[in-house]
């Protein structure tokens, strides 16, 4: 689909600053690196090494050109990235590599399943070597961990990781974790020819048909038990949103993030023309019609999520919105035109740096307990692994990649009331002093996989924390 209603001329000129900003976190052997700012507290800013999250956007960004060009650049940063995620995967565990995104402690299902997809996605475009080696390496994670360590049987679905540090006495499964893993596994019966793996992908599909009916069903009897008059209530929520997560004794949809339902779109498009199931017909539309309602007036923006059946609107994801804007285009088929909400792209384009890159948040000290309206540095600073996603969507949209012209990069930044932000060619540093949960100084060097400099509060009071519990844990 190539939308009329937004300039093309824009599109060229904005992804070729992007990719240009881009390209200065790649390492010479083909990893995306970079910081984590997520969307509550959770961030990895020490370690900056690659992750599938951004490696995977960046994968499928390339192919999205080089699949509609005969451009040699984007074949090219297309293999090179595509070969770094293949070595990720350790041949003694057959797991990734950094697959945790914000937590290198865990090893989930999303972010292998993002990785396999991805290596999946360029078989087209590969030689018959790279082919069985990319095959083969999916084969493994999937047989080895995502097959031998994450199902459940009972549920008739994938757990979130092998351990769950979040949930460690009950399984969580998470609705776009097991999306991707129907694709992984759609992907994978194609490529192999094996019916097994579409056979338990079509499995995953009964568990989330289940899920979503239920969800409709307890939607449609009212907000009954929802605490809808909680303080921190907004706006009725729209009808049609996916929940994050269920677990063997929660079973009542509750968060439906906005982020992940369009992430969950891509899975439940691959089940839909699997199976041309009517029920998956009806998320896609229901889903679509959900996100293009969650979206602010005032900023044009995606609010964050639901809770308790009230809408939260902070903090809107900027540059990380292209993961739900490419969910809204994986249900075009269905939805027509409104695929491509062209205020909400607009709206993301304006707000670029002049390097190319997009800011992350809008609203980020909102969604704390008392934080006031001001702009914090996790607002302002432009992370690889969300303005991958836009990026993924943007190679999407122009017409002609071929046109692409990469801007050299250059500098940008920001500085506000409390923080001064710069980011370079080479490098990135941060100083923040208020409030005490952004408080912190930081300076990476884009191309190496450890920052040099990395004090924050936030981070001393979590270690504090855990060695206190751990003394407890001792004594008790």
């Amino acid at each position: 689909m190539q939308p009329t209603m937004i300039d093309q001329d824009r599109l060229l000129a904005a992804l070729g600053r992007l990719i240009g900003w881009l390209e200065t976190w790649r390492t010479p052997e083909g990893a995306y690196n970079g910081f984590v700012v997520h969307r509550y507290e959770q961030k990895r800013m020490f370690r900056i090494h690659d992750t599938p999250w951004t490696q995977a956007a960046m994968i499928r960004g390339y192919f999205n050109l080089a699949s509609r060009s005969p451009d040699a650049r984007w074949r090219d940063a297309m293999l090179r990235a595509a070969d770094l995620q293949a070595d990720r995967l350790d041949p003694g565990t057959a797991v990734y590599r950094y697959a945790g995104h914000e937590n290198d402690r865990f090893r989930s299902l999303v972010h292998c399943a993002l990785a396999n997809c991805a290596l999946m996605t360029v078989l087209p475009l590969v030689d018959s070597e790279r082919r069985e080696r990319y095959v083969e390496t999916v084969r493994a994670n999937t047989d080895r961990y995502i097959l031998a360590a994450l199902w459940v049987e009972e549920e008739g679905a994938f757990k979130f990781s092998e351990v769950d540090h979040y949930s460690p006495g009950e399984d969580r499964f998470v609705v776009n974790f097991n999306t991707m893993a129907a694709e992984n596994l759609l992907r994978l019966a194609d490529a192999t020819g094996e019916s097994r793996y579409r056979d338990c992908a079509l499995r995953v599909g009964e568990w989330l048909i289940a899920r979503w009916q239920d969800h409709r069903r307890q939607e449609q009897a009212g907000p009954a038990g929802r605490e809808s008059g909680a303080a921190d209530a907004g706006p009725a929520a729209p009808p049609g949103g996916l929940a994050y997560q269920y677990s063997r004794t929660r079973r009542e949809p509750d968060d439906c993030v906005v982020v992940y339902t369009g992430l969950a779109l891509r899975g439940i498009r691959a089940l839909y023309d699997a199976t041309s199931r009517e029920e998956y017909g009806e998320m896609l539309r229901g889903a679509a019609s959900f996100l293009l309602a969650m979206r602010d007036s005032e900023t044009h923006l995606f609010y964050h999520t639901t809770r308790r059946g009230r809408i939260v609107p902070y903090p809107q994801f900027i540059a990380g919105a292209g993961m739900t804007l490419l969910g809204l285009l994986d249900a075009e088929p269905l939805v027509g035109d409104a695929a491509v909400p062209a205020d909400t792209v607009e709206a993301i384009l304006g707000r670029a740096y002049a390097n190319g890159s997009v800011p992350s948040f809008h609203g980020k000290n909102l969604n704390r307990r008392g934080g006031a309206r001001g702009v914090v540095w996790e607002d302002a600073v432009a992370s690889a692994n969300w303005n991958a996603q836009w990026f993924e969507y943007l190679a999407r949209l122009v017409a002609d990649p071929a046109s692409v012209r990469v801007s050299a990069p250059s500098a940008a930044g920001r500085a506000g009331r409390w923080f001064c932000y710069r980011d370079g060619p080479r490098s990135v540093g941060i100083v923040s002093w208020w409030p005490p949960a952004s408080a912190c100084v930081y300076y990476a060097r884009k191309r190496w996989s450890l920052a040099p400099v990395c004090l924050r509060v936030q981070a001393a009071k979590a270690l504090v924390g855990r060695g206190l519990r751990r003394l407890r844990g001792r004594h008790d």
